[in-house]
């Protein structure tokens, strides 16, 4: 397990730190012989803030593809951030090839238990899980794709308002024709939202 979260107090500029050192780790965890790397900010609280889902896993994946390693480990992302069908589309395209959203199957579960009819929370994660997956098949279809597997890892985005050297160091070989923010913005913004939920 790489955990993405590191303490608050480092602040923004503790994230080029962990970035680094996560995926030291996970070059480590791989050449030990682990298959199955799972990045994880589960241990988010009061004094811990995690580096964005997205930012991690581009991160380790384009870190062991340079390393030769990729194809030797399998990237699992245990994220409270993944919500919705886009959110798993660009995890999936940026290397996860599997995506477990706690955070929304908890919401799911405690939702259902307080609406009337029949809808267990097994069923409404089924739901959920359905229309993730729908949504997906319709994203990969768009662009001629037609298996998960063939859709991991290919970036096949734009990324619109990341600046050039954000996209060079985690997002390498993803197109960007409009400038903006760097890492720095991004966990200024992850410790804002962080500061407001504790």
């Amino acid at each position: 397990e790489l955990d993405i979260c590191y303490p608050s107090s480092w602040g923004k500029e503790g994230v080029e730190a962990r970035l680094a050192s996560l995926c030291a780790q996970a070059v480590d965890a791989v050449k030990s012989g682990h298959n199955i790397l799972i990045i994880s900010d589960r241990h988010i609280d009061k004094n811990n803030v995690a580096i964005p889902a997205l930012l991690a896993t581009s991160a380790i994946h384009q870190h062991l593809v340079s390393k030769g390693l990729r194809t030797s480990a399998g990237l699992v992302v245990e994220t409270g951030s993944a919500r919705e069908t886009h959110h798993f589309a660009l995890l999936a395209g940026y290397g996860a090839e599997a995506i477990h959203p706690y955070l929304a199957m908890d919401t799911l579960c405690e939702m259902a238990k307080g609406l009337p009819g029949d809808l267990s929370p097994e069923k409404a994660i089924y739901n959920f899980q359905k229309a993730v997956g729908k949504g997906l098949l319709k994203v990969f279809s768009k662009m001629g794709i037609s298996t998960y597997m063939s859709y991991c890892g290919a970036q096949i985005f734009e990324a619109i308002g990341l600046n050039k050297s954000l996209i060079d160091n985690y997002f390498k070989g993803t197109a960007s024709n409009v400038e903006g923010i760097g890492v720095f913005e991004v966990a200024e913004e992850a410790l804002r939202l962080h500061q407001l939920a504790f």
